[in-house]
């Protein structure tokens, strides 16, 4: 059973372990320090959950090794004199060096974790590649339009400037865009096949019985910015996508179409 200690007790604990070590000491502080003021200095460590962990991560730090590492071995202490309930710094083992790995990959894993509620944007692995293509391609634009900027205040008449304009205009859509692809991936979740438990989510292929016409139709539901008709991917936020979502073989499902509602017999669920 876990000893009933409060995080500032742990953060002393911690750091008399380091005293021996005063360069680590003064590395790994700051950041523990700001962790344990997170949690809150009188919050009785066995109380923290994974959850606190991955969302602390997650939301509140730039998910650097210098930022984590000191989490994770501040944890692992805590682990060691049973402050905490299991050993919370597992969540925050450095990601396995494979091919593709990617920050956004790893947080998209921490926050399978946690409950993030209605902020957890669900997405495909293909989906969460796309995500981070996307991003890299509009930061690259950042340049091209920085200099746009430059060439149209190298004219002093800022009054009727309208190339100004239209690059501060240029400029201020890239910017919105960059914020809402790091938003999504900051809050992407993969959900995986055990997790679904059989039940339609992201990344499941679907098939559906028209109980009024007595057609069948399959898709993917993947999330909104995978969307691609062509290959049957429908968006979880569609009517169709809205109604099958969390339903599993042999539920009937209504959807509430332009036209009235239609209900459809859920034929099967794979992945």
């Amino acid at each position: 059973m876990a000893e009933r200690v409060t995080a500032s007790e742990a953060l002393e604990h911690f750091q008399a372990a380091l005293e021996s070590e005063p360069d680590k000491e003064r590395e790994e502080a700051p950041a523990v320090a700001r962790f344990v003021a997170w949690l809150g200095t009188d919050r009785v460590m066995e109380t923290v959950t994974p959850d606190d962990v991955v969302k602390y991560i997650t939301t509140e730090t730039d998910e650097t090794p210098d930022a984590i590492d000191p989490v994770r071995a501040f944890l692992a202490h805590s682990a060691r004199l049973d402050f905490t309930v299991g050993d919370l710094s597992e969540l925050l083992l450095p990601a396995e060096p494979t091919d593709g790995e990617s920050a956004a990959l790893r947080r998209a894993r921490l926050n399978a974790s946690a409950d993030l509620g209605e902020n957890a944007y669900q997405v495909t692995f293909e989906g969460l590649m796309l995500l981070e293509r996307q991003l890299n391609e509009a930061k690259a634009n950042r340049p091209y339009i920085a200099q746009k900027l430059r060439e149209a205040m190298a004219d002093k008449d800022f009054r009727e400037n309208a190339p100004l304009d239209a690059a501060r205009d240029e400029q201020a859509h890239l910017e919105a865009r960059i914020r809402d692809i790091e938003t999504r991936l900051r809050f992407a979740v993969i959900v995986d096949e055990d997790a679904k438990k059989g039940r339609a989510n992201v990344g499941s292929v679907v098939k559906l019985l028209n109980n009024s016409t007595n057609k069948e139709q399959s898709f993917t539901l993947v999330s909104p910015n995978e969307v691609d008709p062509s290959k049957g991917k429908i968006s979880i936020a569609s009517p169709v996508g809205v109604a099958v979502m969390n339903h599993k073989t042999g539920d009937e499902v209504t959807v509430n179409a332009p036209s009235g509602p239609i209900t459809f017999k859920v034929l099967d669920v794979q992945g």
